[in-house]
């Protein structure tokens, strides 16, 4: 069902809405936003359920109730009366009602929020799957630019008898292998670019979508995580938990008030009488019943339990994410010691041509070729961590 839904989003991205343009990173942001709120508008399983606004006193209909009491006696009284009654809340209901108009507002707030950071996380990840299969592709078309070169003249030693059958087959293997890894990530950095177009409406990537480390740089990221729409919302839910139960107290009832308009009519005349009743329930505090205690109880322990999971969640990913970023950094850092080393082999290797097997000269140049691949790969995987953990503390682009 879930893939049967995106397929459905991506579909309405891709035809319903107009091809768009972005130079910034923000701006991705902003167009891709625009196209998912009219996606959202435009889906049949949009249930549009406007808010109204909680009447500040009235409480039900207002009643008109007729009453006639004829005497049947000859020197009796009858009795007409009129009355309209108006059921009202009660100061503390009063004051209920706005503590729910604030959490509807609230409300609204926090799922404006969470869908930016929806957006955001669109964004995100649509990037930095085609930057990364982007970068693969650059470093194996280098690579394979440098096989050509190095293949011609490995063939021309060959055919000449400078080098060995042993390091032509090795080339011609590699060869062979590199041939496939560059067509499987050609085939990934089509996906991705298709997909990235389908998304976020354009194929231009932004101009720098590298991102801050908010989390890291502050040093707050569990303060970060305790800002996250999806925690807020949750705490929401319980405060809208208890206002219900609080809802229920049967001392809430309509206080009513009564305008009542009466005639005696005897044999000696009539009397017209006019009048107000005011009827407050005599009810104590906290007179919910055990049901809906017991009804609270288990809805409460639920979204207790909910929070804790959904904020160990976030914790989890945010440390993995934190992880990932260390790990990428460190290696970053190695893979240029790494290369460094490798073209001092390589000039070694080279002063030592004719004492050494060329099979060594040339497995050396071929991991050279594949540790700037790696570098590239791991430049993009830091500055992708960096965006994971944004997305995980809930910064919106």
């Amino acid at each position: 069902m879930a893939k049967i839904f995106i397929s459905y989003v991506m579909v309405l991205l891709s035809f319903w809405v107009s091809p768009t343009t972005a130079k910034t990173l923000s701006d991705l942001y902003d167009n891709t936003r625009i196209r998912m709120s009219r996606i959202q508008d435009a889906s049949p399983e949009k249930i549009n359920n406007e808010v109204k606004a909680v009447n500040s006193w009235l409480q039900g209909p207002i009643s008109l109730q007729l009453t006639a009491l004829p005497s049947t006696s000859s020197q009796g009284t009858d009795e007409y009366e009129m009355g309209v009654y108006v059921p009202f809340r009660s100061p503390e209901g009063q004051r209920l009602d706005q503590q729910q108009r604030d959490l509807s507002n609230l409300s609204e707030a926090l799922h404006e929020e969470r869908f930016s950071l929806l957006v955001s996380g669109v964004v995100r990840e649509a990037l930095w799957r085609r930057l990364s299969a982007q970068a693969l592709v650059d470093g194996l078309e280098a690579k394979q630019q440098w096989l050509t070169s190095t293949g011609e003249v490995i063939a021309q030693k060959f055919s000449v008898g400078d080098i060995d059958r042993i390091t032509y087959l090795r080339w011609q293997q590699e060869r062979l292998s590199h041939q496939l890894a560059l067509k499987k990530a050609q085939l990934a950095l089509a996906t991705a670019t298709t997909y990235y177009q389908q998304v976020l409406g354009t194929e231009e990537l932004p101009n720098n979508p590298a991102e801050e480390t908010k989390s890291i740089s502050e040093g707050n990221s569990q303060a970060l995580l305790q800002q996250h729409p999806d925690l807020k919302l949750l705490k929401l839910g319980q405060s809208q938990l208890n206002l219900n139960y609080r809802l229920a107290d049967q001392g809430l009832s309509p206080w009513t008030l009564g305008v009542i308009a009466r005639q005696l009519r005897g044999v000696v005349g009539n009397e017209n009488l006019v009048g107000v009743s005011i009827n407050i329930p005599l009810t104590g505090g906290n007179t919910t019943t055990a049901s809906d205690y017991a009804v609270w109880q288990d809805a409460n322990n639920a979204m207790t339990e909910a929070l804790a999971q959904t904020y160990t969640r976030l914790l989890l990913q945010m440390n993995e994410a934190t992880n990932d970023y260390a790990l990428s950094s460190e290696a970053q850092e190695t893979l240029t010691e790494q290369i460094a080393i490798g073209e001092q082999i390589t000039s070694l290797l080279q002063d030592q041509a004719d004492s050494i097997p060329k099979v060594y000269w040339l497995e050396q140049l071929i991991a050279h070729q594949d540790l700037l691949i790696e570098q590239a790969q791991m430049r993009i995987r830091r500055q992708e961590a960096i965006a994971k953990m944004n997305q995980i503390a809930g910064v919106v682009l």
